[in-house]
C-alpha cells in the first residue's frame, strides 16, 4: 500500500479529517502530525515538532502534500498575524530543499496562500486593528488596484482619497508591510519549483474578488510562473481550505496516469458566466483552474468524458446560506417563535441586501432544482459517475435542492458532493473526490476504500446541507435566543456557554443523521451509518466536526 504524507493548513476537519477520508477511498495509507502540533485562531504550530516529524516521515512514503503555510507562519491564521521577517521565515523553510536532495524521487506537492482581505470590521482572524478599520482596508484595496489599472472612474478615485485618509498611517503600513512578506515567500516558492524542490505548487487566493491589493498579487504570481516556463508546476486561484484535498487527488491522478475529463452541467443557463461571492472569474473557468493540479481538462462532449459534473450555481448573484432558513421558514413565522426582545434584530436580517439577494436567488425562475435533480438521478441509474458542486449559496448548501435530492436514495451513488463555504472550496473538494473514486472503480475497491467514500459523501450531505445549510441558523434563531445569547455564533468564550450549544448542536446533528441514516441505507449499499464526536472545532458556529463510520451491506 501507498503512503502519502500530509501536513495540513491547520487542525479544522476540513484540512486534517477530509485527507483521511478521501486517502482511504483511494487505498492510500495517509500519515498525519499530531493534530496539537497544529495551528488555529489561538495558537501557532509547533514548528519543531513538525520538521522532526517530516525528517523521520520523509523516508518511509510515496509523496508528500504540504501547506507551507504551517512551517512559514505557523498555519493560515497565525499567516495574517505574523510579524516575523521574510529572512526568518526563509530560515524556516530551507531545510525543505535539504528534504527533496535526501529523497529526490519524493513527489511534493505544496500549497502557500495569497493572504486574504477580510471584508468586514472584524478581529477574529485578523490583528485587532481589523475590528475598527476592515471594511474600509478592504474597499480602499478593491479601489487602489482598480486606480492602479486606470480602470476607477472619477468618483472612485475621490472615494480612495477620502478612504485612504481615515486610516492612520501606521496602520496602513503595517499591513502593506505584511502583504509584502507573504508576497515575497510566495515568489520564493516559486523558485522552490523552479529549482525542483515542489513538483506542484498551488498557490491559493484565499477569499478574492476582482480587485485587490491580493489581486494585484495573484496576478504578478501567476505572469512570473508563465514568463519561468512553470504552467505544468504551479498555479494560481482562487480557494484555499480545499488543497489538501485536491492535492492529494493530483498525487492519486499523476501516479496512475489519470487526466480526467470533465462535462459541466448546469442548473441555469446564466450560471458558467457567474462570478460568485469570493472569486475573481466566471466559474466555467473556475473549473479549468481547479482541474489543473489533476492534470485534467474539460471535455469536448459527454461521451468523451470521465465525469459529469452538476453544479447549482447563482442564475445572477450568490446568496448567503445561513439566510435560507429565514425565507424558507419565513420571517413572520420566525418572529412567532423568537424573544420579543430579537424583533429588533429580525427586522434587520430582512432589510439587509444579503437577504434580498438570497430571497431572490431562491425564487429565480432563471434556475431550475428540480429538473436538475432530475436529470442527475437519470445518469446515476445509468451507471454514469456524477458529481454534484452546489455553489449557489456561500457556506452552505442551496436548501431547495437538498430538499430534493435526499428524497432519492440514489444520491448514496453520487461521486461526489459539496457544497460548503466558498465556491472554490466546494469545487475542488468535489473534483477531488470525485476523481478517487472514480479511479478506484476502475480497479477492484476494498470494503474499506467503499465504506470511506460512502462515509465522506454521507459527511457532505451531514454537514453542508443539514447543517450549514439548515440546523446552524436554526440553532442560532432557537438555542441562542432562548439562553438569551446574542445571535452571532462568533468564537464563545465561556466554556459552559460552549458546553451548552455543543449539547444543542449533537441532538440536533443526531436527528438529522437518523433521517439521512434511513436514506444511505434504502439505497442498498449500506447496513448502518454511526455518527460520533460532534463538537465545534473553533469554538465558533461556523464549522462542526463529527466522525462517521458505515458498515456495508
Amino acid at each position: 500500500m501507498e503512503k502519502v504524507a500530509v501536513l495540513p493548513l491547520d487542525d479544522r476537519p476540513v484540512n486534517y479529517d477530509y485527507p483521511r477520508y478521501l486517502a482511504r477511498s483511494a487505498g492510500i495509507d495517509i500519515l498525519l502530525p499530531e493534530r496539537e502540533w497544529l495551528g488555529n485562531p489561538w495558537r501557532s504550530s509547533q514548528h519543531k515538532k513538525l520538521v522532526d516529524w517530516l525528517e523521520k516521515t520523509a523516508p518511509e512514503v510515496d509523496g508528500l502534500i504540504l501547506a507551507v503555510d504551517t512551517l512559514a507562519f505557523g498555519g493560515l491564521i497565525p499567516s495574517r498575524t505574523s510579524y516575523d521577517s521574510v529572512e526568518t521565515i526563509l530560515r524556516r523553510l530551507a531545510f525543505l530543499r535539504q528534504l527533496k536532495q535526501s529523497r529526490p524521487d519524493l513527489p511534493i506537492l505544496a500549497s502557500s496562500v495569497i493572504l486574504r482581505i477580510c471584508r468586514n470590521n472584524s478581529s477574529e482572524e485578523e490583528k485587532p486593528y481589523w475590528a475598527t478599520y476592515g471594511a474600509n482596508m478592504f474597499r480602499l484595496s478593491y479601489l487602489e488596484h482598480k486606480g492602479d489599472l486606470f480602470e476607477a472612474t472619477g468618483e472612485e478615485l475621490e472615494e480612495k482619497e477620502h478612504l485612504r485618509g481615515q486610516i492612520p498611517d501606521e496602520i496602513y503600513n503595517d499591513y502593506r508591510q505584511g502583504r509584502a512578506r507573504n508576497h515575497a515567500i510566495n515568489m520564493a516558492m516559486i523558485d522552490f519549483v523552479a529549482d525542483g524542490v515542489f513538483d506542484y505548487l498551488v498557490l491559493p487566493q484565499d477569499d478574492t474578488m476582482d480587485y485587490g491589493w491580493n489581486i494585484a498579487e495573484a496576478r504578478k504570481l501567476q505572469l512570473t510562473i508563465r514568463q519561468r516556463g512553470l504552467t505544468e508546476k504551479a498555479i494560481t486561484y482562487p480557494g484555499a481550505d480545499e488543497i489538501g484535498s485536491l492535492l492529494l487527488a493530483a498525487f492519486v491522478c499523476h501516479r496512475s496516469g489519470f487526466s480526467p475529463k470533465v462535462w459541466p452541467r448546469y442548473s441555469s443557463t446564466n450560471s458558467p458566466g457567474v462570478v460568485t461571492a469570493y472569486e475573481d472569474r466566471p466559474f466555467n473557468e473556475m473549473i479549468k483552474a481547479h482541474l489543473a493540479p489533476l492534470g485534467g481538462i474539460l471535455a469536448n462532449s459527454i461521451e468523451d468524458s470521465d465525469l459529469l459534473l452538476y453544479i447549482n450555481a447563482p442564475a445572477k448573484r450568490q446568496g448567503d446560506s445561513y439566510l435560507q432558513w429565514y425565507v424558507w421558514e419565513g420571517i413572520e413565522e420566525i418572529a412567532k417563535k423568537i424573544p420579543q426582545n430579537y424583533q429588533a434584530f429580525l427586522n434587520q436580517v430582512a432589510s439587509q441586501r444579503g437577504m434580498r439577494v438570497t430571497k431572490d436567488e431562491m425564487q429565480s425562475p432563471y434556475r431550475n432544482p428540480e429538473e436538475f435533480v432530475q436529470s442527475m438521478i437519470m445518469n446515476i441509474i445509468q451507471n454514469k459517475e456524477v458529481a454534484v458542486a452546489d455553489v449557489a449559496f456561500v457556506n452552505g448548501m442551496d436548501v431547495i435542492l437538498g430538499s430534493e435530492m435526499v428524497r432519492h436514495p440514489e444520491v448514496a451513488r453520487l461521486a461526489s458532493v459539496g457544497g460548503w463555504n466558498t465556491a472554490g472550496n466546494t469545487l475542488g473538494t468535489v473534483l477531488a473526490q470525485a476523481v478517487i473514486h472514480i479511479l478506484s472503480r476502475r480497479g477492484t475497491p476494498t470494503p474499506d476504500q467503499v465504506a470511506a467514500h460512502l462515509e465522506f459523501l454521507f459527511l457532505r450531505f451531514l454537514d453542508d446541507y443539514y447543517y450549514q445549510g439548515i440546523e446552524r441558523t436554526r440553532c442560532l434563531l432557537e438555542d441562542f435566543t432562548a439562553l438569551g445569547l446574542p445571535i452571532h455564533g462568533d468564537h464563545m468564550d465561556d466554556p459552559g456557554q460552549l458546553a451548552i450549544i455543543q449539547d444543542r448542536v449533537r441532538n440536533r446533528l443526531n436527528r438529522a443523521a437518523h433521517e439521512l441514516r434511513q436514506l444511505f441505507i434504502s439505497s442498498g449499499l449500506v447496513k448502518d451509518v454511526i455518527v460520533s464526536d460532534i463538537y465545534l472545532p473553533w469554538q465558533r458556529m461556523f464549522e462542526v466536526g463529527f466522525d462517521v463510520k458505515v458498515s456495508l451491506s
